[in-house]
């Protein structure tokens, strides 16, 4: 295939050269107009190539749609694909995609993206849950092992399993040996691979999941790779569930997608395909030389490599000074105006891309330096290591689905042993759902979440006042009744 093609990018562009005088969407008309705030920030091109569904090329006939499909051909090519689909929802929407044609048991680590949790709630599948494993040193989440696959394929037929690769530490699961043990189980193998997308581009990462045997990926392009927020590729080995895919996606998607968007992911295949291996080993570059130059300075702390798969995501951390990752996030935002992807009680995460420079490592590292030296000055302590002691999976008593359509009421925290979760109520990061809809309350989960909530670790979906969202008392499956 000829990879400096950009089938749709071409013929967006020209339709906005054509300078045609437009009787349709969008409103604007393709030019700022009275938006003049608008116009000195974006410029006048921007609207040009806002056509709505407008292309001008004689080789598609003016048909969008056609060119698009060339363009996800390219994409499919050079990721290993056999069918790929750009998307305007990012990771997200693919993998609503994904799992709403689903009707059996789908296996889910708990600390999948909420995207999988809201995937299922589309479809007829029911999840099944894979406990975390954390590292008891660092604190974070750990990919499931093989041993718990296998366990989990046993006794029902699983129609799919949806993993995470990497997590967003960087950490990968043995994905190939899950891929052949899940196949011959008749069970699918999908990946969330939004943090993944640029594994294709180096034999200094991991394998990609389609060469490790996925059935379909979802990539956020947008993560690692450049393109524009909420632009993302699905990326598909097995030619019967796309189908499904393709259904799934003319149901979910909006009929409207922006053509800049599906633009620029075309183009940025493009670059990709000619310049992605250099600029991705110069990407790992800085990452390493990132990661040295930390792991220099007295009281800083690198994440093992036996934890860090992928080198461009630099997790480090500062507890030996007694500074928490999230204070460490908050004092480099403020004092050196730079800022984190991540922070957790211990560490913190930065991310080194296709599009970081020397200078943005010589920053951070400066940074650092300068903040230890502060530090230095006063009588610090090691940040007191907490026993990791995370709650047991509550009981499940109605089901991730039904839960989530049922009437709730807001109640507090400490009031809501034995009721029935209407919500999420995730720690971020790293994300693991302490409890989902559906689960009930325990004095475990409860006692887990004030902690959090004492060192001012996020809990998504913890209300003002440490209020949660529960089944209303009258639903038959409240313990209050019972």
């Amino acid at each position: 295939m000829n990879h400096n093609k950009t089938p749709l990018w071409t013929a967006l562009q020209s339709y906005a050269k054509d300078e045609i005088t437009p009787f349709h969407t969008p409103g604007h008309k393709l030019k700022p107009g009275a938006f003049i705030s608008l116009e000195e920030v974006l410029g006048k091109a921007f609207f040009a190539l806002d056509p709505s569904d407008e292309i001008s090329s004689v080789e598609f006939n003016n048909d969008f749609e056609t060119a698009l499909k060339q363009a996800e051909g390219l994409a499919a090519n050079l990721f290993g694909a056999q069918d790929s689909l750009f998307l305007v929802n990012g990771t997200t929407g693919g993998l609503h995609y994904l799992l709403m044609p689903t009707t059996g048991y789908v296996i889910i680590p708990r600390f999948s993206h909420q995207a999988v949790y809201s995937g299922l709630m589309l479809s007829e599948g029911r999840e099944i849950y894979l406990p975390t494993s954390y590292d008891l040193e660092w604190a974070i989440p750990l990919p499931p092992s093989i041993e718990q696959i296998e366990e989990s394929l046993k006794g029902k037929a699983k129609q799919a399993i949806v993993l995470t690769h990497p997590t967003y530490y960087g950490t990968v699961p043995d994905l190939e040996k899950i891929c052949n043990l899940a196949h011959k189980n008749g069970t699918m193998v999908f990946a969330d691979e939004a943090h993944g997308g640029h594994f294709a581009f180096s034999k200094r990462l991991p394998q990609t999941a389609l060469e490790c045997g996925a059935d379909a990926v979802v990539q956020s392009t947008h993560k690692t790779l450049g393109s524009f927020t909420q632009t993302s590729m699905l990326h598909s080995s097995n030619s019967e569930w796309f189908s499904k895919i393709v259904q799934a996606k003319s149901v979910l998607q909006t009929t409207s997608p922006s053509l800049v968007f599906l633009g620029v992911l075309d183009e940025v295949r493009r670059v990709l395909a000619s310049k992605g291996v250099d600029l991705m080993e110069r990407a790992i570059e800085l990452a390493d030389c990132c990661a040295t130059q930390l792991s220099q300075i007295k009281g800083v702390e690198v994440l093992p490599k036996n934890l860090q798969s992928d080198p461009t995501k630099v997790v480090f951390s500062l507890r030996e000074l007694g500074i928490t990752g999230i204070e460490l996030e908050f004092l480099l935002r403020k004092d050196y105006n730079i800022q984190l992807e991540l922070s957790d009680y211990y560490s913190v995460l930065a991310l080194i891309t296709l599009g970081d420079t020397e200078e943005s490592i010589t920053r951070l590292v400066w940074a650092i330096r300068d903040l230890v030296q502060r530090i230095s000055y006063e009588n610090c302590r090691p940040l007191p290591k907490f026993k990791l002691n995370i709650p047991d999976l509550p009981p499940n008593i109605l089901g991730l689905k039904n839960a989530f359509y049922t009437d709730k009421e807001i109640i507090p925290l400490q009031k809501a042993k034995g009721r029935i979760s209407g919500s999420f109520l995730t720690p971020y990061p790293p994300g693991v759902p302490v409890i989902v809809p559906g689960e009930e309350f325990t004095s475990d989960i409860i006692e887990y979440l004030l902690w959090c909530s004492h060192i001012n670790w996020t809990v998504r979906g913890l209300m003002e006042g440490k209020s949660v969202s529960v089944l209303k008392e009258n639903n038959a499956f409240s313990r209050n009744l019972r």
